[in-house]
C-alpha cells in the first residue's frame, strides 16, 4: 500500500513549487462537505509543475483529479494516492483576443460564460447554469439549453500520466453526448474556445 510519506519521498526529486499536503481532508473541497482524506493533495503552481510531478510519480501510485467538488462525494475512507486539484492564476485565468477565448481548466463555467458575455461574445452562455469548471466540461462535453462544449471548443491542452504535454484538436477530443474519448489519463490544463460576436445585453 502506498503511504503519504512514500508519495512525498517519490516527488521530492522534482523540486515542486506547488503545495503538497499529506492526509488532507477532502470534505473541505466538496459542496457536500463529506468524505475522508487524500493520501496527498497536490496543487501545482503551473503546467510545468504538474508535468514534473507526473514525470517522477511511480506508476503504481493512483492519480485522481478533482475540480470544484460540485458533483463529488468522497467516501469516508478517503482517496488513495495523489489527488490533484488545479487552481490559482496558472489554471484559473481567462484571456480574450478577438473571438478567441482561452481559459484555464480551474475556471468555473459560470465565470467563463460571464466573461464571454462581457466581451460581447455569444455561444458560451449555456455554461452559465453549469456548476462545474472548464476541466470537467471538457471531460464530459458539458452542455445546457441547446448548447454544449463541442459547439465552441477549438483545442485543449493536457498533461498525460508520464508528464508529457499534448494539444488536442477538436477532432481529437472525440466528443459525443456528455462524453469525450480523449485518453482517461490526460489532465486538461487549458481550453481554447471561439465565440461569435453578439450583443452584450441580449447574451
Amino acid at each position: 500500500m502506498t503511504t503519504s510519506a512514500a508519495i512525498l519521498a517519490a516527488l521530492e526529486p522534482a523540486s515542486l513549487r506547488g503545495r503538497l499536503l499529506p492526509d488532507y481532508p477532502l470534505a473541505d473541497l466538496t459542496w457536500f462537505r463529506v468524505g475522508g482524506p487524500a493520501d496527498v493533495l497536490f496543487t501545482p503552481a503551473d503546467e510545468d509543475d504538474l508535468a514534473a510531478a507526473l514525470a517522477v510519480l511511480p506508476a503504481e501510485v493512483p492519480v485522481t483529479v478533482i475540480g470544484l467538488g460540485s458533483n463529488l462525494i468522497v467516501r469516508d475512507g478517503g482517496v488513495p494516492g495523489l489527488v490533484i486539484r488545479l487552481g490559482g492564476k496558472a489554471f484559473g485565468s481567462i484571456q480574450i483576443e478577438g473571438e478567441t477565448i482561452r481559459a484555464g481548466t480551474a475556471v468555473p463555467d459560470m465565470k467563463l460564460a460571464r466573461a464571454a458575455a462581457e466581451a460581447g461574445l455569444d455561444g458560451l452562455a449555456f455554461y452559465r447554469g453549469i456548476p462545474g469548471s472548464v476541466g470537467g466540461a471538457l471531460r464530459m462535453n458539458a452542455g445546457a439549453h441547446g448548447g454544449e462544449t463541442t459547439d465552441v471548443l477549438v483545442e485543449a491542452r493536457a498533461i498525460d500520466r508520464a508528464g508529457t504535454l499534448h494539444v488536442l484538436s477538436h477532432a481529437e477530443m472525440g466528443f459525443a453526448y456528455r462524453h469525450c474519448s480523449a485518453p482517461a489519463d490526460l489532465i486538461f490544463t487549458q481550453a481554447t474556445y471561439r465565440g461569435r460576436p453578439g450583443d452584450r445585453v441580449a447574451i
